[in-house]
């Protein structure tokens, strides 16, 4: 099994208008990549797309509950990337690069005070 992994550019989230389809999506943009995370509020999941052949297109599904944690990673991680085993499309992930531990936003608590 082989994974194909992208790196993140940009995205856009939509939340809203509960559809038979969908309640909520993702869409992440990278280099001759795209995405589309649609995220389900109940029901069996659909099984993700195969990539097409027109650029690296993917179509995947998840519970609605994982909208905020990958929303929050792409907000707050730099850099991300976007992964999917080309045997099974359901097998899939958002990661980030390797990081100390301990590293944190950055924020001292003193800064704040």
């Amino acid at each position: 099994m082989a994974w194909k992994w992208y790196e993140i550019t940009s995205y856009k989230a939509s939340i809203g208008g509960d559809t038979d389809d969908y309640y909520a999506s993702v869409q992440l943009f990278g280099e001759q990549f795209y995405a589309l995370l649609t995220f389900h509020k109940e029901g069996p999941l659909p099984e993700a797309s195969a990539p097409t052949t027109y650029g690296q297109r993917f179509y995947g599904h998840m519970d609605y509950q994982q909208m905020q944690g990958v929303v929050d990673l792409l907000r707050n991680e730099k850099p991300v990337r976007f992964g999917w085993n080309d045997k099974n499309p359901n097998l899939f992930h958002l990661m980030t690069r390797e990081e100390p531990v301990g590293e944190g936003d950055g924020l001292l608590a003193v800064d704040i005070a």
